[in-house]
């Protein structure tokens, strides 16, 4: 079973949290010199979030960070090149972050290094990657990630402050939903629990951690149906039942499960038919 994270456990001594990044940039009906650019952006990028820390450093972790952009229009003014895109943010996994309205500068030869001022592209990188963080963290401490967070949220106010404040306030209205949702944020800690309890061999603890997640999840849903975030967490986990239920040998969280996810009806038919001792 894929998990979602790479835990290397707790640091010995204080080090950083690393992303793993996982750059693509693409474009069409880009010219040769635009082609070069971008590769040396991708590189760019790729350096940046491999020498700076995304952390509270109190754990040892190796997280992806995929970013996808997809190209849709460069303008040159001057030596810098003005970029309009869309962009995917994701851990691979069971966190993704969709962004539509991007739109920032990158230079030939440019070297990003943090600082108060604004800056479009590097910004960007840290705001998502701050959540991604963020919400990994949640899933190891209860609310675990509330100081990196605080650090995307002060990225929003510079961004929302600056000549680049298009598309800040959808943003914030995301955050406000994915920090905000602490039945959610306080699900993924049980949900890893339940995991790391069976794997001590404490399959009683486990099963309690399970089942307050999935109540949470499911109240979660009931107060708001169409929040994405959860609804994409839900996607990437309701197969879980698979595994519990071959653990346990027994099928009675099945009917949460189904109430999570009920256009999955198919799946839990044939786990059903399988565990139902």
């Amino acid at each position: 079973m894929k998990r979602f994270l790479l835990f290397l456990g707790l640091a010995s001594i204080l080090s950083a949290q690393t992303f793993v990044p996982n750059i693509s940039i693409e474009g069409q009906n880009l010219n040769p010199q635009e082609q070069r650019i971008l590769s040396e952006l991708q590189s760019t990028v790729e350096r940046y979030i491999l020498s700076n820390s995304f952390s509270n450093e109190r754990y040892n972790l190796r997280v992806p960070y995929y970013i996808n952009i997809f190209v849709n229009q460069i303008s040159r003014s001057g030596s810098n090149l003005s970029i309009s895109a869309n962009a995917f943010f994701s851990n691979g996994y069971d966190q993704r972050y969709v962004d539509n309205t991007w739109i920032f500068e990158f230079a030939e030869g440019e070297v990003f290094y943090r600082e108060m001022r604004y800056h479009s592209l590097r910004d960007m990188i840290d705001y998502y990657g701050y959540l991604i963080m963020a919400t990994e963290m949640d899933g190891i401490e209860e609310l675990g990630g509330n100081s990196l967070f605080d650090l995307a949220n002060e990225i929003y106010a510079r961004g929302s402050n600056s000549q680049w404040s298009r598309g800040w306030n959808s943003r914030k209205d995301d955050f406000d939903k994915l920090t905000g949702d602490f039945r959610l944020r306080r699900a993924r800690f049980l949900y890893n629990q339940a995991f790391w309890a069976i794997d001590d061999g404490d399959g009683t603890a486990g099963w309690y951690h399970l089942e307050e997640a999935l109540r949470l999840l499911l109240e979660s849903k009931r107060l708001d149906p169409q929040n994405k975030f959860l609804n994409f967490f839900i996607e990437k986990h309701y197969q879980d039942i698979e595994y519990f239920a071959q653990v346990y040998q027994d099928i009675s969280l099945l009917p949460l499960y189904r109430d999570l996810s009920p256009s999955n009806e198919d799946f839990f038919d044939r786990v059903e038919r399988t565990y139902n001792y």
